[in-house]
């Protein structure tokens, strides 16, 4: 049986805060990076409710960033086989493969998002 090798999770407590890239009345995303640089986001779900942390390429941000790929896009291209979602009620780690994740405001680019607002990642 083949190993799985560098399995990115996303987990919330092993996380270092980067920057925000934005915040509005609709929507709040972070960026983040772990002990090994990979880059995690944390955005806002419509279904469940709550904030989910997932991993990221900066293949898949910089698209995100340049307009090319709405949030959901992004989102799914996550390599993370496990996000972490948190509301007020708990905090779970969840397989990909149980559950269906729709992020709030997933169907809008960076530039509905931001409000026409540059936005600098690094």
């Amino acid at each position: 049986m083949p190993q799985i090798k560098n399995v990115i999770v996303a987990e919330r407590n092993c996380l270092t805060p980067i920057k925000v890239l934005i915040s509005n009345a609709y929507v709040r995303l972070e960026l983040f990076e772990d002990s090994k640089n990979n880059l995690f986001l944390s955005s806002n779900l419509a279904d469940p409710e709550g904030i989910v942390y997932y991993a990221t390429t900066s293949l898949s941000l910089c698209e995100f960033v340049e307009g090319a790929i709405i949030l959901q896009t992004l989102f799914d291209r996550t390599p993370s086989l496990f996000v972490e979602i948190t509301n007020k009620d708990k905090t779970a780690l969840y397989s990909r493969s149980d559950i269906d994740v729709e992020l709030k405001c997933g169907d809008k680019s960076i530039q509905e998002l931001s409000e026409g607002k540059a936005i600098e990642v690094w």
